[in-house]
């Protein structure tokens, strides 16, 4: 199966959550044909593991599992374009079986005439039909922005801003939610979904939405592809999005009539208002829509509110311990040699066996995951500061773990015994340095030097090098191998002194 394996996960993740659902109604969810969608529900029901021990596979083991390694499908025989048979058979005298003669001459791989005369009648079955949807309680929230817009004039006199006016309903009780925001983008759109799902106070089966960018990122020929950040918002409070068809209102038709009422009953009769903040604005919304759900049907007993109430707030799903916060992704990250990933240069470890891997990664504004193959192998607080390094101790592989444990104190214990600057230097390699192995090796060797060149000689080096900022061991191994610091000393107490200085050293000394 070429299906990628995130789009299995996800096939597989709304099948368990929804088996009544049809093929279409998945794939549609998933950007899916529904023969693709088949395929893997039937690997599934061969396996006959649930999702909870199907969910903590990675990916090797989710394909040995249900069996979707690569292999080679056979194509299917080509169909011809039934628009073209339709408008053939509106003239006279024609017949399906003389079409399909005169289009297998132009095709002779195509398929029979069993075949054609059936994928005829049932194109046909789909031309100007409208079904009248039935909505149960719990099971669709169609979700929209308005098309006009709302402005919020600046105080100071600056330019206007036009908020846009995002819109929820609830398909059962027709339950209405508004909300005014500064745009269409992504974490507008998903900011409006987290406050929809805790004003209703509960999760839907499915939420609908149109082919915006903050939902939908493009369509191809067989599949959708929707908005990484929008499908985990839905993930995480277990919903999935049911993506309308391009150009196909009544797909929405539920929404489309939400948003002409609220036009006439909310953003018509603000029409003459003048609002100077987003606040203002949402403060009037929220007014306006209790008046709004609590108005009765005309048709109907009751108002939405009740409706809501009655029949629906039991259906829906309660909502996650903790709200949605906004993710990122960055894919195919390469892992360091030092077991460590960068990110907006900080660095983040790993478990060592995966040096050299790449890995994707998860953010937020305080938290940053590790992903490898699918599975999760590290977690960390996102840090602020550019180099800082977050390392955990069990992802060092075990060599470094012992020198870690050992080493650096045996350092610490000779550096003091030779003298203060010496200590501040091999300080500096081991606590001050990210990569903690290399700067033990650069203070083992800081003491070979010391003991080839004498302890002493060293101390008066790294009194020289310090204040100088010099700390790396080229640097030190050469000031010793040159004696750089002795030819400075030389090179002062030689120089000429200013024009006026008549006064020797031992004139400003203690006691002169």
């Amino acid at each position: 199966m070429r299906l990628p394996i995130h789009l299995q996960r996800e096939v597989a993740r709304l099948h368990f959550h929804d088996p009544r659902q049809s093929h279409r109604a998945l794939g549609r969810a998933c950007g899916l044909s529904p023969g693709t969608v088949q395929a893997v529900r039937t690997a599934l029901t061969r396996n006959g593991q649930p999702w909870s021990k199907l969910q903590a596979l990675d990916d090797d083991a989710w394909r040995d599992s249900l069996g979707t390694r690569d292999r080679t499908v056979a194509q299917t025989k080509p169909a011809p374009d039934w628009q073209w048979v339709h408008a053939e058979m509106q003239r006279a005298d024609a017949t399906l079986q003389m079409l399909w003669h005169e289009w297998r001459e132009q095709c002779p791989d195509g398929i029979g005439y069993s075949q054609f005369a059936t994928g005829y009648r049932l194109w046909t079955k789909r031309l100007h039909v409208v079904m009248r949807r039935t909505h149960r309680p719990g099971d669709k929230l169609f979700v929209d922005f308005a098309g006009r817009t709302v402005e919020v004039r600046d105080p100071a006199g600056g330019p206007s801003q036009f908020a846009q006016v995002f819109l929820a309903v609830l398909g059962y009780s027709n339950l209405t939610y508004l909300e005014a925001v500064d745009s269409q983008s992504t974490a507008d759109w998903i900011g409006c979904h987290v406050r929809c799902l805790r004003a209703i106070g509960g999760v839907p089966q499915w939420v609908v939405s149109d082919n915006l960018k903050a939902a939908v990122w493009r369509r191809e020929r067989d599949r959708i592809v929707i908005n990484a950040a929008y499908r985990d918002c839905l993930t995480h409070y277990d919903t999935a999005a049911l993506p309308t068809g391009k150009r196909k209102p009544k797909h929405k038709a539920k929404v489309e009539v939400g948003v002409l009422i609220a036009q006439r009953w909310v953003l018509f009769a603000l029409r003459d208002r003048v609002f100077f903040s987003m606040k203002e604005l949402n403060d009037e919304l929220a007014r306006m829509m209790v008046r709004f759900n609590d108005h009765p049907f005309k048709k109907l007993p009751g108002c939405r509110r009740q409706r809501f109430e009655a029949g629906e707030r039991a259906a829906l799903k309660p909502l996650p311990a903790l709200p949605f916060e906004l993710r990122d992704w960055r894919y195919g990250v390469l892992v360091q040699d030092d077991h460590h990933v960068e990110h907006e240069r900080c660095y983040y470890s790993v478990p060592s066996a995966l040096a050299r891997e790449r890995v994707d990664l998860r953010f937020t504004q305080d938290l940053l995951e590790v992903f490898h193959r699918g599975r999760l192998v590290a977690v960390h607080a996102l840090l602020k500061t550019a180099g800082e390094v977050s390392t955990v101790p069990e992802h060092r592989p075990l060599a470094h773990q012992r020198v870690l444990e050992g080493e650096p104190k045996q350092l610490m214990q000779w550096a003091t015994r030779v003298g203060i600057h010496t200590r501040r230097m091999i300080e500096h390699h081991l606590r001050q340095r990210h990569d903690a192995v290399n700067g033990i090796r650069a203070a083992q060797r800081m003491r070979e030097l010391a003991r080839l060149y004498g302890e002493p000689r060293f101390e008066e080096v790294c009194a020289y090098a310090l204040p100088l900022n010099i700390t790396s061991l080229r640097s030190v191994t050469s000031i010793l191998k040159e004696d750089v610091d002795r030819r400075a000393k030389v090179v002062a107490s030689t120089a000429p002194r200013p024009p006026g200085q008549v006064r020797g050293a031992s004139y400003f000394k203690e006691g002169s």
